[in-house]
C-alpha cells in the first residue's frame, strides 16, 4: 500500500478509535496517528520518513561527505595503534577500496536514519533518564537495517511498541499515546499490506510465511481502488458512529 494511503488510513482508524472512547481529538492526535501510521515501512529505503531525512537531491554530496570523514577517522585510528605511515597507509587504501565497492546511498540512507533515531534515544535518555523512552527510538534506529515485511510487519512488533507506549504514556502523563500509537501502528499491517500480493508475516519470529488476503500488487490499478475503497468505508463508519 502507498505511504499516502497507509497515512490517510491510520489518520481515520485514530479518529473513529477517538469517537468510540470518548477520547479528546486534537493536532497533538493527528500527528501520533500520521507518524505511527508509517512507522513500520521505515525497513523499506525510499519509505516516507526516511525520504523526510534525506532528500535525494542531498544523497550524493551526503555520501562523500560521510566517506571523507570515515577515512579521516580511520586514519587517525591507525597512527594511534602504529606508528609505521606504511601501514597507515595500507589501511587507508583498503579501507578507500573497500567502501568505494560495498558503500552506496542505500546504506547512506540507513545509516542516516539509524543515526538520528540513536541520537534523539541518547538525548532523551540523558534529559528525561527514561528507559522507555529511550528504548523506544533505540529499537526505531533498527527497522531501516530490518528485512523489509519482516519484524516491522508482525504482532511482535505491535506488542512491542504498545509496551514501550503505555510505560511512556504512565511515566509522563500523555494520555491515550499507546492506543492511538498502537491503533495507527496496526492499521498499517491489517488495514494495508496484508490486503496486497506480498503479505506480511504476522506471527514472525515463530514463522516468516507472510499472509496475504489478496492478489494485487502494490500500485496497480486494483490495489489503489482497494485502497479507496477502505478509506470511503472508514470515513462512512465515522459518520454512522458520529
Amino acid at each position: 500500500m502507498r505511504g499516502k494511503s497507509h497515512c490517510t488510513i491510520g489518520i481515520l482508524s485514530s479518529i473513529q478509535t477517538c469517537i468510540f472512547f470518548n477520547i479528546p481529538i486534537s493536532i497533538f492526535t493527528l500527528i501520533i496517528s500520521a507518524v505511527f501510521s508509517l512507522l513500520p515501512d521505515l525497513d523499506e529505503t525510499n519509505s516516507t520518513i526516511s525520504s523526510f531525512f534525506m532528500l535525494k537531491k542531498f544523497s550524493n554530496k551526503s555520501l562523500k561527505s560521510i566517506v571523507y570523514t570515515l577515512i579521516f577517522i580511520i586514519f587517525i585510528i591507525s597512527i594511534n595503534i602504529s606508528n609505521s605511515l606504511f601501514i597507515c597507509f595500507l589501511l587507508m587504501v583498503f579501507f578507500v577500496i573497500f567502501i568505494e565497492s560495498k558503500f552506496s546511498k542505500t546504506h547512506l540512507k540507513k545509516f542516516f536514519v539509524s543515526f538520528i533515531f540513536i541520537l534523539i534515544s541518547t538525548l532523551l535518555y540523558l534529559i528525561t533518564s527514561n528507559i522507555y523512552l529511550s528504548t523506544f527510538f533505540l529499537l526505531i534506529s533498527t527497522f531501516p537495517w530490518l528485512k523489509h515485511r519482516g519484524f516491522s510487519h508482525s504482532i511482535l512488533a505491535i506488542l512491542s511498541i504498545y509496551f514501550l507506549l503505555k510505560n511512556i504514556e504512565i511515566e509522563f502523563n500523555i494520555s491515550y499515546i499507546s492506543i492511538l500509537g498502537t491503533i495507527s501502528y496496526s492499521s498499517h499491517i491489517f488495514l494495508g499490506d496484508i490486503f496486497t500480493k506480498n503479505g506480511v508475516p504476522i506471527f514472525y519470529p515463530l514463522t516468516q510465511k507472510k499472509i496475504s488476503l489478496s492478489p494485487y500488487t502494490v500500485g496497480s490499478y486494483w490495489c489503489n481502488f482497494l485502497e479507496y475503497i477502505f478509506i470511503f468505508m472508514l470515513i462512512l463508519l465515522i459518520f454512522y458512529t458520529i
